[in-house]
């Protein structure tokens, strides 16, 4: 457990405190939106890629309904757990262990695949995409968001930056490592080099508020894989740090600032 002493506590470790607190800021609305662009039916069967702990496939559940099917897939055993423990009273939600990379699922078997905020971290991006596009029967639909770069998320560019300044490279990297994908160009290649038709490119432009500039430094920084980072020291001096450099998106409430990412929809 930390503390910054500005009042808030973070509970939990790893994927429970990811699935705690990034997920309600980051993840809801998009999962959302993105089942609101691909559709769901009742009684289709969905596959969701990278499914983390599980957000997405428990949205597709209710809308694919009891007899509808929902299958998880990811490579992170202790998403996993957490995902299990959490969608438990969902009967028509299966979690599978597996790469992106080699679906553990046969071919032509889902009415749609999902993929939430994960393709940026996959090692080869067009093989990922091409088995989705092989686990969709024919006809069926692809959805996926995925930030765009920090040119267009630039609090996140400033929070690298303050990073590198009081922590490293490393941080700084791992930071910046959801924030790759350049142009609606690009990832149009990588679907139509997969086989998709009817593709769509959309770029989703939301905020993000932060009662405070602590409360912004604490969160985002939550996942990083260095203990450092959440003690009181470190985080203070991102504080100040960010203090300055986020000063124009600071009012009365708080902190607030533009987010964009890119979503995908297209068909088999």
């Amino acid at each position: 457990m930390a503390d910054n002493g500005s009042g808030f506590q973070l509970r939990g470790s790893g994927p429970e405190a990811y699935e705690r607190y990034m997920v309600p800021i980051h993840c809801l609305s998009r999962a959302e939106d993105l089942l609101d662009r691909v559709q769901l039916k009742p009684r289709e069967r969905v596959l969701d890629v990278a499914c983390g702990t599980g957000v997405v496939s428990r949205y597709a559940a209710t809308k694919v309904g009891f007899l509808g099917h929902v299958t998880g897939v990811e490579l992170n055993p202790a998403m996993l757990e957490v995902a299990r423990k959490i969608s438990a009273c969902y009967d028509q939600i299966e979690f599978v262990e597996g790469s992106a990379l080699e679906l553990p699922v046969p071919d032509s078997q889902f009415d749609a695949v999902l993929c939430q905020q994960a393709i940026m971290f996959f090692p080869d991006r067009v093989k990922a995409v091409r088995e989705m596009y092989r686990a969709l029967k024919p006809g069926g639909r692809v959805g996926l968001n995925v930030w765009r770069s920090t040119e267009y998320n630039p609090t996140f560019d400033c929070l690298i930056k303050a990073l590198e300044k009081h922590v490293g490279q490393e941080a700084a990297k791992f930071m910046r490592s959801p924030f790759v994908m350049k142009s609606v160009a690009e990832l149009r290649t990588i679907f139509e080099q997969a086989g998709f038709v009817d593709i769509q490119v959309i770029i989703r432009v939301d905020t993000l508020r932060y009662p405070s500039v602590a409360h912004l430094v604490r969160f985002e920084t939550l996942n990083i894989p260095d203990p450092e980072i959440q003690t009181d020291a470190v985080q203070e001096a991102l504080t100040r740090e960010m203090n300055q450099l986020v000063s124009g998106y600071i009012d009365d409430e708080g902190v607030v600032f533009p987010l964009q990412d890119y979503v995908v929809v297209g068909r088999r």
